[in-house]
Formats: structure tokens, sequence, C-alpha cells
């Protein structure tokens, strides 16, 4: 008995205990010493500013597509809020919502900000496995926390990791997926490609461009089945083939609760209603105005490297051009050598998604904002490159002077990160001329999903409540009041209170488009580099419009009378009450000047129609409404001025109304008796004002 007894081990626990678990994971994290550093301190940094950033105009919609499925799985039937939301997958809006719910969370500022810190900790994790990934690959720590500072260190996603819902989850999935892919072909098991297949299957209900993954790991296992030798390794190529399929299948449909009720047909649905993006919007590209559907084939890479930061640009370069001439040296050892290989299918993980996009005229916009996953497979190619760098220099004092030039590198993405916060997403290089005033909001598109809107808001609210300056727009290229609410409801409660106190005000983004001139008095810019992303404006200039077109000519008349003054065309109606300015919205289109210009007019690339709300844009002065609405900066000839009204039935108005003081949480009560309060119900805003005649609703 007594010899069969095992040896105690030194520290006195038995092989296995808790106390020795616990001591070998701290034996490798202590190894790991350096990347959990540098991951504090990031988390530090974001906690610190995380109540620093805006609210996007997508949050609320990305918000209510979990909103919907949810209600659809608790039974409540199924309906889409913007005609295709069903198709959309909630692989990480659900887990959002659902922490909201958890928590009891019912305040609109603590609903964002618990949304913004989720997302930046998923941003982080995207990080982590950066530098799980390249220390697998490359084997030492210095390299792979130089890959996980590449990959977190882009000003542009940085800010983008608070706000941004769409982009920077399937941006840290796509990581994942890289690092779990390296992971099954390493270990070679079935779990292992099990696992990556739900990897990959997540990966597309978060984007359907998640098929790139779902492509390239079935063509590198084909690879592999080439070169096998011997039936049982032929077999086991193709079970490992056979449970990626089915669990990426399975985590597609799982995950995708309309694909249940049909899903072959609605699986078709899917794809082409994704792929085929109706969205057609209009963005400054060099200079030039164009539909996204009409963008010239340098769009995308033009936007890549003036938006990236350059010794990232350079060490991706050479880690492409590293791995492409060892490849054509010897195309079998490249397929045999894991590292190779992986640095063969990053690269092809960069390079296909832009080809693709060129080759096919796929609909972008928003910058790269929708193609921000390359950055995973770019900051690997730029670890690759690192990593032969210092191979090929590794003679002293070389090498220390590679990884010296990277560190500054890192440390002058790190300073651009500081030095235009909270503005990080609107981030040039120097390949561009950024520091001329207005250069770059005159050639690109700057501030699109207008998180700059909180920093307007906060000099509103900093303002002294007697002061002259007491402003009473926030202005741009079109009106957002929806932004304007959610960035005021995201404000802390005292600063609620000292806005709504406030001169009366409404709010218009800025920096979209830079070719129309406006008529206002100008209180604060929102500048970065020199280049305006919000101006606060006053309106009380429309008294002086007013007298200044009294007794002119009108350019046009009808129920307005139009006058063209100082590049704005100002409105005038006499008698007007003042319901009619909160309810009417004027349709302006430029007309070409001539028939050669009707082509350029028809796509929009020249001539662009906007809408205007008069709320936004007019004033009601003792039975005159007035308004000042801004003209293009190119010749016109004519103007079509349209409007309309339509009203819901009373009853369900009153029902409606009824239901959501019941059902809906209390954001925001009204400041004065002409406001409304705001409720949120069933994934929407409600604004319900109990002294409100129906004829002064607007819908």
């Amino acid at each position: 008995m007594g010899a069969t007894r095992q040896p105690a081990t030194q520290s006195g626990n038995p092989p296995g205990s808790g106390r020795e678990r616990l001591r070998a994971a701290a034996r490798i994290l202590a190894l790991h010493w350096g990347a959990l550093l540098a991951l504090a301190l990031f988390l530090v940094a974001g906690l610190a500013v995380l109540d620093d950033y805006g609210v996007t105009f997508d949050e609320s919609w990305q918000r209510s597509i979990a909103v919907l499925h949810l209600r659809y799985l608790d039974g409540g039937g199924f309906f889409s809020l913007g005609g295709r939301d069903y198709v959309y997958g909630i692989a990480f809006e659900a887990p959002l919502l659902l922490v909201e719910r958890a928590f009891g969370l019912g305040d609109a500022r603590d609903i964002h900000l618990s949304r913004h810190l989720i997302t930046h900790l998923f941003f982080l994790t995207g990080g982590l496995f950066a530098y799980m990934l390249a220390y697998r690959l490359f084997g030492g720590r210095p390299l792979a926390v130089g890959a996980m500072l590449l990959f977190l260190l882009h000003p542009r996603l940085y800010a983008h990791s608070f706000f941004n819902t769409k982009d920077i989850p399937f941006l840290v999935m796509f990581m994942a997926a890289l690092f779990l892919a390296h992971r099954a072909f390493r270990r070679d098991s079935l779990s292992a490609f099990a696992l990556l297949g739900v990897g990959v299957g997540l990966l597309a209900n978060l984007r359907i461009i998640g098929v790139v993954l779902l492509a390239a790991v079935p063509a590198m296992l084909a690879l592999d089945l080439i070169a096998a030798q011997g039936r049982a390794r032929r077999k086991r190529v193709l079970g490992a083939a056979g449970a990626f399929a089915l669990a990426s299948a399975l985590t597609i449909f799982g995950s995708l609760p309309y694909l249940w009720a049909d899903p072959f047909v609605r699986t078709i649905e899917w794809w082409t209603v994704l792929s085929e993006h109706s969205t057609v919007p209009l963005e400054l590209f060099r200079g030039t105005l164009y539909p996204s559907v009409d963008f010239p084939a340098e769009y995308l890479p033009v936007w890549f490297s003036i938006t990236s930061p350059p010794f990232a640009l350079l060490l991706g370069a050479l880690g492409a051009a590293a791995i492409l001439a060892r490849s054509a040296r010897g195309p079998r050892k490249a397929l045999r050598s894991g590292r190779l290989r992986f640095g063969a299918l990053a690269l092809g993980c960069f390079a296909t998604p832009i080809a693709g996009a060129i080759l096919l005229d796929v609909n972008i916009y928003n910058g790269w904002r929708q193609m921000f996953f390359l950055w995973a497979p770019f900051s690997l190619l730029a670890a690759f490159g690192l990593a032969w760098l210092a191979s090929a220099l590794r003679r002293a004092p070389f090498r220390p002077a590679v990884y010296g030039a990277a560190g500054a590198g890192l440390a002058a993405a790190a300073l651009s990160v500081g030095l235009i916060h909270p503005n990080q997403q609107d981030y040039f290089n120097f390949l561009v001329d950024r520091v001329t005033p207005e250069r770059l909001r005159s050639q690109y598109a700057m501030n699109y999903w207008d998180p700059a809107f909180r920093q307007g808001l906060q000099w509103i609210i900093e303002q002294p409540a007697e002061s002259s300056a007491a402003p009473s727009a926030i202005t741009g290229s079109h009106a957002a009041p929806s932004r304007r609410l959610a960035n005021a409801l995201a404000l802390p409660e005292s600063d609620r209170a000292r806005l709504a106190n406030a001169a009366p005000f409404d709010f218009v983004s800025g920096g979209r488009i830079s070719s129309w001139s406006r008529s206002a008095r100008e209180l604060h810019r929102v500048k970065v580099y020199e280049n305006t992303l919000t101006i606060v404006e006053s309106r009380d200039d429309l008294q002086e419009v007013y007298e200044a077109v009294r007794g002119r000519e009108p350019a046009l008349d009808g129920a307005f009378d139009a006058h063209r003054v100082d590049g704005a065309l100002a409105l005038v109606m006499e008698p007007c009450a003042p319901a009619f300015v909160e309810r009417v919205s004027v349709f302006l289109r430029a007309f070409p000047v001539d028939a050669e210009d009707l082509p350029d007019w028809r796509r929009g690339k020249t001539f662009e129609p906007r809408y205007f709300d008069l709320r936004n844009y007019g004033a009601h002065f003792e039975g005159k409404c007035v308004a000042s609405l801004p003209l293009p900066a190119y010749p016109v000839d004519d103007f079509e001025l349209r409007w309309s009204v339509e009203l819901p039935d009373a009853a369900e108005a009153q029902e409606r109304a009824r239901r959501t003081r019941e059902e809906g949480r209390l954001l925001a009560r009204a400041a004065h008796r002409s406001a409304y309060d705001v409720y949120l119900a069933n994934g929407e805003l409600a604004y319900l004002n109990d002294a409100c005649d129906p004829q002064e609703t607007d819908h």
C-alpha cells in the first residue's frame, strides 16, 4: 500500500489542485506581463475618456434591431422597423440589450455609456487576440506586443471603438476568427475546426462579408487534401472540412431567427438584401461629390492609405512583399510552412476584399468604415514586416534600431490619438494636406456620423444663461433633430437641466458637404486640423433677412415669396402661423444650367436635392414666417419648392399615446409647456405633449 503512494509535490499540494492551478496560471500571466500591462493602460485610458464621445445616428437603429428580434423570440410577432432590419444579425447587439436589461438600465445616458463601454472592451479583446496570434506565429513577446499595439493604436478605429457597434465588432471577430483558424490548422482536430466554424458563423452573422473566411478556410483545406499522403490523412482533412462546414452553417442558421421559417428561400433573400445595399448617399471624395455607387476605383485604397498610421502602412507593405517573395521562391515549402501559409492567408484576406470591391463595383461609403475589418489582417502583415526587418537586421546595433523605430511609430500613433481627442474618427495622416484651414473639409467627407455634436452641446451648456450669445442652432449640412436629442439625453443630468434652460435651438450636423453656404451668425466651431466639424450658429439674423427682402420682387412666388440673399434662398410667407414653421418641410432642387449639365445632375455629381425642415431654418415674426435656406455654390437657374403635411387619425394617435405612457420609460420631461415629454417605448422614441393642438403635430 505504502509503495503505491504518490510522492508529494514540492509545494505540498497534490498535482492538479486548485492552488497549483492558480500558481501555474500566475506563471503564465507573469510571462506575458508586457501585454497585460499594455491592456491595463488601454483600459484605464478608455474608462477616463468614455464620456467624451457623442452618440451617432446609427446607434438607436442598431439597438432597435435587437429589440425587434428579442420581441420575436418572446412571441411578440415579427415586424421590421426599417424594411430590412429582420435580415441583420444580432450576435453583438443582443448581448448589449441583455446587459442593459439585466442591470435595469432605463436612463438614456446609462444605456449609451454601457453600449460604449462594452464595445470598447470588445475592441481591447481584439488586441488580446492579436497578441496571442502573433505570439504563436513568431514566438517572441516583443513582436507579439508590437502586433497588439499595431492593432489598437489606429486613431480612427480607437474613436469608433466606443460608438460603432456595427464595424468594430466585426473587426474584432475577424481577428478572433484568424486566431481560431491558426489554432485549428495547428491542432488539426475536429473540435478545433468546429470551434472555427462557430467563429466564422458569428462573423457572417455580423456582416455578410464574413464569407471571406467562409471561403478561405475550405480553400486551405482543399490544398491540404491535394497534398495529403495516405487514406487516413485524407479522411482527417475531409472530417475537418465537414466539422467546419456543419458548425458554421448551424451557427449562421441558429443566430438569424429570420431564417427559421423557411431556411432555403430566406437564406437566398438574406444574401441578396445584404449583398445589394440599396442606400446610395452622396459623398465628397477628393473635392468631387459622388453617389456611392459611382466612386472611382481608387476610393477604397486612397481612404485606407490617408487615414492609417504611416509607419504601419510601411511595415504592412514590407510584410506583404516578404510573404510574396518567399512564397514565389518555394510554393510547396510555403504550403507546408505554418507561419508562411498563415501569412499568405492574411494577405489574401486583406487584398481579396479590396480587389472584389473594385472589380464588382461594391456599394461602399463613409470612407472605409464598412471595411474596417481589413485592419485585422493588415496589422498582422505589419507584424510580419517588423519580424522580417528584425531578422534581416539581426546584427547589433541594427536590431535594436528596428525596434526603436517601431516604438517611435507607435508613439506617434498614440500621440495622434491624444492630440485630436475626442475626434480621432477624423484622423488623416501626412499624405494629405491636413493643416490648411478647411482644406480637408473641401476634399473629403468628415464627421459623417456626427459624434462631434456632443461638443457643440457642451459649448451651449457652458454659456451663461444671460449671455447675449445664446445659440439657436447647431448647423452644417442637413437637419438632424434626433441626433441632437440622442446626444442631449446622453449628457449628465445636471447638464441636461442646464441645456433645458438654454435658449431654444435646433440641431443640424456639420462637416459633411462643404458646397452649401449659409446665412447665419456664427457663434462657435468644433475643429480638428483647422477643419470644421460642427458649427454653432444663431438664427437671430432672420429678422434682418426679412427686412432685407421687404419690398423687393421675389425670384419665385407662390405659397412663399422666394428671394436670393447672400448665398441663401430667403422664403417669406405672410400671414403665417407659428405652427406652420413647425410642421412644414421644403424640398429644394437645383436644376441644371444647360443641357450639358444634365447627365451630371441625374447622377447627383453636381446638383444635389435637399430637404429642409423649417423648424431648423425658419422663424415666426408677428404673423410672418421667414426661412433662410443655404444654396449650393454652383450656379442654378430654377428651384422647385414642395411641402406636405400628413396627420395621423386622431383616435389612433390618442391610443398610441396612452400605450406609450403606460408601457414606455420617461427619458426627458418637458422643460416648458410647448416642449415634449420623451419616452422610450418598444425600441422607439415617442414625443408627447398634452397641451398640443392636433394641427401642430408634424409627421
